[in-house]
């Protein structure tokens, strides 16, 4: 943690594991565990607004309706993403 000259700033970064998904989240602080500088402990606590955090990457599974093909023969190509994605075409 890193403070202002005032001490009434404090930063920090917060970085998420890989892998994370959820939508519903808050960072709580517990003010029992500060003090003023006259020595008097906080109550309760303090919590963020809700944030979410995706850092999944999508995957996909390519299907194939035939995989034994001749020359001539075309088949069906089905690609299934584990989550919506952009950007996506023929090339």
């Amino acid at each position: 943690l890193t403070e202002n000259d005032e001490r009434t700033v404090w930063t920090a970064t917060f970085t998420p594991n890989a892998n994370a998904n959820a939508r519903t989240n808050a960072i709580r602080v517990d003010l029992a565990g500060v003090t003023n500088d006259a020595g008097t402990a906080g109550i309760g606590r303090a919590s963020s607004a809700n944030y979410s955090v995706d850092t999944t990457r999508p995957t996909a599974t390519i299907a194939l309706a035939n995989t034994a093909l001749t020359a001539g023969q075309t088949t069906t190509v089905s690609i299934t993403f584990s989550e919506p994605v952009k950007g996506f075409d023929a090339s």
